[in-house]
């Protein structure tokens, strides 16, 4: 399996891949500049090709970026809608510069709109992203959320209509959230909740759609819609649950990646090694 952890990328891009190393880290995933700020720099080419030059060497087989939090590409604001989709355009590519598998993305707050109308949206810009992006391999995968307040992607049909709605699905995935799942109400501490869970994604996007799996315990209850991630086990979903997850035969080409909380030392160590007990 591919197991790994999100890292910091302080100093310089390149020194998370050293950070993922030392963890044992198959898998990897990182923010490629501040999650909460617009763009202040452009990727350095150098620190680019050091970064890829340092994967190579790991043993990180997978590596996902994920998008700054700013970014709403189902805003019906459309000052803010042109500049996230231009910040998407950069990301894919500074991804691609980094040799990475994936982009993750939510899929954006309909405020001030409808649920409707955010995911024309949104799927209008992925079409523009796309077309923008023609001849990279990098993969934009759509993770789910809780569902809170006018944020899309709490429910898989979501995921759905975005992937019909595009011209071009070959560079679309889905990113599954653990925690974002429970808060949503899926109850996947019954092992046949996150089997139907796959069969709905499979259904609704297509095989092997799910590429990276956040591996997230929750603290906040089921159906509460709160996104607080806890350590595995530390949370209301249990390692049990996680055992189930992690060895599911229908996700062995998926990277699974930990969001854990990281308030102590080594927490990412803990969990790494809670996960790895479970894996058969």
């Amino acid at each position: 399996m591919y197991l790994g952890v999100h890292v910091s990328i302080s100093g310089k891009i390149y020194e998370s891949v050293d950070r993922a190393r030392r963890l044992g880290c198959s898998a990897m995933q990182i923010f490629s500049r501040n999650p909460r700020q617009w763009r202040a720099l452009v990727l350095d080419e150098a620190d680019a090709r050091e970064f890829r030059r340092r994967r190579e060497a790991s043993g990180v087989k997978v590596v996902a970026v994920h998008i700054p939090y700013l970014i709403n590409l189902a805003t019906p604001y459309d000052d803010l809608y042109h500049k996230s989709i231009d910040a998407t355009v950069q990301d894919v590519r500074e991804t691609a510069a980094l040799g990475a598998e994936y982009l993750v993305t939510h899929m954006g707050s309909y405020k001030d709109s409808s649920a409707e109308a955010g995911l024309s949206r949104f799927a209008g810009a992925l079409d523009k992203v796309l077309q923008r992006t023609r001849g990279t391999q990098v993969m934009l995968l759509l993770e789910n959320t809780t569902g809170a307040g006018h944020w899309l992607g709490g429910m898989f049909k979501d995921h759905g209509r975005v992937m019909k709605s595009v011209r071009d699905r070959s560079r679309l995935g889905v990113c599954v959230d653990t925690a974002h799942l429970f808060g949503a109400g899926y109850d996947i501490r019954e092992p046949r909740v996150f089997d139907a869970v796959l069969d709905e994604i499979e259904r609704r996007c297509g095989r092997k759609a799910v590429r990276v799996v956040h591996v997230n315990d929750s603290a906040g209850d089921l159906g509460s819609l709160v996104d607080r991630h806890a350590s595995i086990g530390e949370g209301k979903i249990g390692k049990k649950a996680f055992s189930h997850i992690v060895n599911h035969p229908r996700l062995r080409h998926a990277a699974f990646i930990l969001e854990t909380p990281k308030s102590k030392p080594r927490e990412d160590a803990t969990n790494l090694r809670r996960i790895r007990k479970l894996v058969k």
